[in-house]
C-alpha cells in the first residue's frame, strides 16, 4: 500500500475528512474531499468530487475506499490533508512521487463519530482546518481553534474571501493566476491562495508585488515554509508592469496607498484582466488638489469632513472610470482588519459592456473643482 493511502488507513478509525486538491492530471477532478457517514445505520466513507462547480457523490465501505484511494488519489494530487479527531497533517507532492509532511498539530479531542447524512452550513473558513497564515496571524491557535479575542477578525477574512468567492462562484475554470499589487506583509494573500488551492483544488500561481526587498524576501521564506509552490513574491514597481504577456485573471489590492490603487486599476484595464478586488487606503490626491468652485463648497470647509468627501469622490471616480471601460462594479462595505474606516471594497468583472456618463460627469466635476485624480489621466476617454 503506498503512502498516502498507508497514512489514510491509519486515520480511517478517527478520520474528521481528507481532502485531495492540485491534481497532476487534467483528467483528474480538482478536488477529492473525504468524509465518514451513517447511512442505515452503517459507517461507510463518502467521496465527494468536484467538476465544473459540481459535487459527485460516491459512498465506499472501509476496503472499498482504500482500493479506490489507492488507484484514484495516490500521487495523483499535489496537496493533501488528513483531519483526525485529533490530529490534522498536511502532505506535499514531491518530484520523485513521494509525499512529505509539511504540517501537523494536534487538534482539541472531539467525537470521531461519523456525521448524519443532514450536514451542516458548510463554511469557506473553518475552525480546527490547518491554515498556517491564521496560526502565524494569532487567530488560530497551534491546534487549529480560533482564539476568541481574536473571533472578530476571523469573520472579517471569511467576510474578504467570501466576497471574492462571490465574484468568481459561475466559472468552471480549473486554474487561476492572481497579481496582489503592493501586497506588502498581508497575510491575506496566503489565505488566498489557501483558499483556491487547498479548498478549491484550482491549479492555483499567485504573484505579490512590493517595492520593499525585506518584506518579499520574508513572505517568499513563508510561501516556502507553508509549501506554497504557486505562491511567489517579486520586489516591483506597480507602477510598471514586469509580467510582459503573463495573463493574470485576478488583481487584488489590499490598502494600496493613496495613487498606488490607481496604477493598480489602471494595469487592470490596459490588460482587461477579469476580476478586480480593490480595497483603498489613504486616498490624498484630490484632498490636496480640490479647490472650491460651486455647489459642493460646503463640503470643503472642515478638514475631517473634506477628506471623507474627497475619499468617496475618488473611489466613485475609479468606479465610473471602470465602468465606461466595460467592467461591472461594486462597491461593498465590509470591516477591515484594522478596524479603520477604510473599509470600501470595489469589486469589478469585465464584460465588455461600456456604461456611459459616469465618467463625463467625473470629468465636468474635475474641470470645475480643479483636483488631480490619477486614474482619470491614466485611462484617456475612447
Amino acid at each position: 500500500m503506498a503512502k498516502i493511502t498507508q497514512e489514510l488507513a491509519a486515520a480511517l478509525p478517527g478520520l474528521s475528512k481528507a481532502v485531495f486538491s492540485q491534481p497532476t492530471d487534467k483528467s483528474a477532478s480538482p478536488k477529492v474531499e473525504l468524509r465518514p457517514l451513517i447511512l442505515k445505520g452503517e459507517r461507510v466513507y463518502q467521496a465527494e468530487r468536484f467538476e465544473n462547480n459540481k459535487a459527485f457523490h460516491q459512498n465506499l465501505t472501509e476496503d472499498a475506499l482504500l482500493g479506490w484511494a489507492e488507484e484514484n488519489l495516490e500521487g495523483k494530487y499535489r496537496q493533501v490533508l488528513i483531519v483526525t479527531g485529533t490530529e490534522s497533517r498536511q502532505y506535499i507532492l514531491k518530484r520523485d512521487g513521494s509525499y512529505k509532511k509539511t504540517g501537523g498539530a494536534a487538534v482539541v479531542a472531539r467525537p470521531a463519530a461519523a456525521q448524519s447524512h443532514n450536514r451542516e452550513k458548510d463554511y469557506i473558513l473553518r475552525e480546527g482546518e490547518n491554515i498556517p497564515a491564521l496560526v502565524d496571524l494569532g487567530v488560530f491557535t497551534k491546534d487549529f481553534q480560533i482564539v476568541r479575542a481574536k473571533y472578530d477578525k476571523f469573520r472579517q477574512i471569511n467576510r474578504f474571501v467570501e466576497l471574492v468567492a462571490q465574484g468568481v462562484k459561475d466559472e468552471g475554470a480549473d486554474t487561476i493566476r492572481i497579481l496582489d499589487f503592493g501586497c506588502g506583509k498581508s497575510y491575506l494573500t496566503f489565505i488566498l491562495y489557501y483558499y483556491f488551492a487547498v479548498r478549491r483544488g484550482m491549479k492555483t500561481e499567485i504573484i505579490g508585488y512590493d517595492l520593499k526587498e525585506d518584506v518579499v524576501a520574508r513572505c517568499n521564506e513563508i510561501a516556502a515554509r507553508y509549501g506554497y509552490e504557486g505562491l511567489r513574491f517579486e520586489v516591483a514597481d506597480v507602477t510598471k508592469d514586469t509580467l510582459a504577456d503573463t495573463k493574470i485573471d485576478m488583481v487584488v489590492t489590499l490598502h494600496a496607498c493613496d495613487t498606488a490603487t490607481d496604477y493598480a486599476l489602471a494595469y487592470a484595464i490596459n490588460r482587461k484582466v477579469k476580476h478586480i478586488f480593490s480595497v483603498p487606503c489613504c486616498q490624498h490626491e484630490i484632498n490636496l488638489s480640490i479647490r472650491k468652485g460651486g455647489e459642493l463648497d460646503l463640503l470643503l470647509e472642515h478638514g475631517i469632513i473634506k477628506e471623507r468627501v474627497c475619499a468617496l469622490l475618488t473611489d466613485s471616480i475609479r468606479a465610473a472610470v471602470l465602468e465606461d471601460a466595460g467592467w461591472a462594479v461594486d462597491v461593498i462595505e465590509f470591516v477591515d482588519f484594522e478596524h479603520s474606516p477604510k473599509n470600501l471594497m470595489l469589486r469589478a468583472a469585465h464584460t465588455g459592456k461600456k456604461r456611459s456618463g459616469s465618467r463625463e460627469k467625473a470629468e465636468a466635476l474635475r474641470e470645475q473643482y480643479g483636483f488631480k485624480q490619477s486614474l482619470l489621466e491614466l485611462i484617456p476617454k475612447e
